[in-house]
């Protein structure tokens, strides 16, 4: 009898200490959703001045999967959130391609603090593309681009759909897969056009941070997509992107061509600058 009773109180308790210490995430697309724009709100506000280190590699593969070019290049990569245009800043100066320093010029701190962020973007990004290899043209390879597509004025114009839930130690990641449905598109082409995006998002469900990101656009007979990686960054306590890989392939009656790029940013730092966010 005695250890009837014992059992008995065991058994009233534990459902409510278990109820304390375990509260149910709301794994529904709307809720994770939800909790992406409202974390997104306050990334946004905590990273203002970021600068790291990338490392990039392109590949050029013909259409028998052979290699045809490689180039390395490395470099700084400064990231801001620019409230006035409602988007992300990155800007890449790349300092050594192949191992070898390219021709002097002004240094980033300098080009930042002389002008508009914006403006200073778009002059570097041009810089920059001279340095790729393969027939793709391409200016646009932003590892915080699905960060838009989670923001809360931007999210309406996507159909999202659950496509799974892990649950781990770490908590509970949610797959949510997206289709750009709605004009202009976040991305255009060259020609004006728009340009719709798909692909998929992976989302911790308790607080909206996203870990990792699939990046899907087609131009014509060119196809590209973006994959990047988020990962905690505990000197700066925020989530960073550790790794990006790009693909692009093109397919035409005159070249079919794949292209293969993958970055990692490390040493990630506060960087102080006095150029105008606009």
């Amino acid at each position: 009898m005695r250890r009837f009773l014992v059992l008995l109180c065991v058994s009233a308790v534990a459902p409510v200490l278990a109820q304390e210490r375990v509260r149910p995430v709301d794994t529904s697309a709307r809720a994770v959703l939800a909790a992406a724009a409202s974390h997104l709100k306050a990334y946004q506000e905590s990273l203002q001045f970021v600068l790291a280190d990338e490392q990039t590699v392109q590949e050029v593969f013909d259409e028998r999967d052979r290699r045809r070019a490689r180039r390395e290049t490395s470099g700084d990569f400064f990231l801001a959130w620019v409230p006035a245009d409602g988007g992300w800043l990155s800007v890449r100066d790349i300092t050594k391609v192949d191992g070898k320093p390219v021709e002097a010029g002004e240094d980033l701190r300098g080009l930042l603090n002389r002008g508009s962020m914006a403006s200073i973007g778009r002059a570097m990004a041009d810089r920059n593309a001279r340095y790729n290899i393969g027939v793709v043209t391409r200016n646009f390879n932003e590892p915080m681009f699905a960060l838009m597509i989670l923001d809360a004025k931007h999210q309406s114009r996507f159909r999202f759909e659950r496509k799974a839930i892990e649950r781990g130690d770490a908590g509970t990641s949610v797959t949510l897969a997206f289709t750009e449905r709605n004009r202009p598109t976040l991305v255009q082409a060259a020609s004006g056009g728009p340009v719709f995006t798909s692909g998929e998002l992976v989302l911790d469900a308790a607080t909206g941070r996203l870990q990792r990101s699939i990046v899907i656009m087609k131009d014509g007979p060119t196809t590209a997509q973006l994959t990047t990686t988020f990962a905690e960054n505990k000197k700066l306590a925020l989530w960073l992107p550790a790794t990006m890989q790009e693909r692009y392939t093109h397919a035409s009656p005159r070249l079919k061509e794949l292209v293969v790029v993958e970055s990692t940013y490390t040493n990630y730092r506060q960087f102080e600058v006095t150029a105008r966010i606009r």
